[in-house]
């Protein structure tokens, strides 16, 4: 049976890492996250690791969609036949359709489906600043479940527990916005050449992963 191959899209706060997990374990499909595919070529003491560490780390810049295009060509090259893929952080913008279409053709695949996690900004904002950290293990907190206020020490460490910047509700706004721009016209591609399943991101994951399995089945 030939392999399926599936992209993840989804704005901030739509789960696509949880269902990225579900996904790869029930339908034993690799997980190939493009954001974490860079940081680790990014750790290689070799010309283009070093070249993209500065990129990344000293220039704070985002890949460009050609060394988007070479890291994920070495990963899915690094993935049997026989096994299906779910690439997840790419394509982020209608710049790198091409790019990630061909990869695909270079290793005689198709994308079988684009699952697009569909979830409304404030509900985005709402889910994305309830989340905490600490400063000092990295123990995730969601205020209001883990935490009844910010304004404790850490239960493990006792560290200082505060939220990233971009987990705000202006940092969250300001990434739903980019990501409105730059990725929904790939979300209405796939969906003119009759690819996309569009879920409702609002419920809990149970009920999203179910509505993903059956609408792939359905497929």
């Amino acid at each position: 049976m030939t392999p399926k191959n599936y992209i993840l899209l989804g704005p901030p706060g739509s789960g696509k890492s949880t269902q990225a997990e579900l996904l790869r374990e029930v339908l034993n499909l690799r997980h190939i996250d493009i954001g974490s595919e860079l940081r680790a070529v990014a750790e290689e003491d070799t010309p283009f690791g070093r070249a993209l560490n500065d990129i990344i780390h000293r220039q704070h810049m985002l890949a460009s969609d050609d060394i988007m295009k070479t890291v994920f060509e070495q990963a899915i090259r690094r993935v049997p036949e026989t096994q299906g893929i779910l690439l997840d952080g790419a394509p982020r913008r209608s710049s790198q359709i091409d790019e990630v279409l061909q990869v695909f053709q270079s290793v005689n695949r198709s994308v079988s489906k684009v699952i697009f996690i569909d979830l409304p900004e404030a509900e985005s904002i709402s889910r994305i600043s309830k989340r905490y950290l600490c400063f000092g293990c990295r123990r995730p907190y969601i205020l209001g479940k883990d935490l009844l206020t910010a304004d404790v020490a850490c239960s493990v460490c006792g560290g200082k527990i505060g939220q990233r910047k971009d987990d705000t509700t202006e940092g969250v706004r300001k990434r739903f916005q980019i990501f409105q721009s730059e990725t929904l016209p790939v979300i209405e591609y796939f969906e003119k050449e009759g690819l996309l399943l569009r879920i409702d991101g609002k419920r809990e994951a149970p009920a999203i992963f179910q509505d993903i399995r059956e609408k792939i089945n359905m497929a």
